[in-house]
């Protein structure tokens, strides 16, 4: 599955077009450079002991996870939508091993 990932691009030859090699680590498609995938999951974490209150005109949209420890009030009286999984996600690559198709550019 080839991913587009912009405005970051191949610090190697500058292309921004990734093919999948698993679910942390992308390859160029023009130089064959290897990266891991550098995410920040957004999570917010509600304490024990807090109370919070979503009021009826909440219209919240949390990116990546919430937890909600034991102990604490949360009343959601609007909507609070959390999204996981296939989210718009920002991306920040680490190169793994520099590819050998040569540093062309495109």
């Amino acid at each position: 599955m080839r991913r587009m990932i912009k405005p970051y691009e191949c610090t190697q030859c500058g292309s921004t077009e990734f093919d999948d090699v698993d679910s942390r680590r992308v390859r160029c498609v023009h130089c064959g450079s290897l990266f891991q995938l550098l995410t920040d999951e957004p999570k917010v974490v509600i304490n024990k002991g807090a109370k919070v209150v979503f009021g009826r005109h909440a219209d919240v949209d949390i990116r990546g996870d919430i937890d909600i420890q034991s102990g604490a009030d949360v009343d959601i009286q609007g909507k609070v939508t959390v999204r996981k999984g296939k989210k718009k996600q920002e991306f920040t690559l680490k190169l793994l091993q520099a590819g050998s198709k040569g540093n062309n550019g495109i």
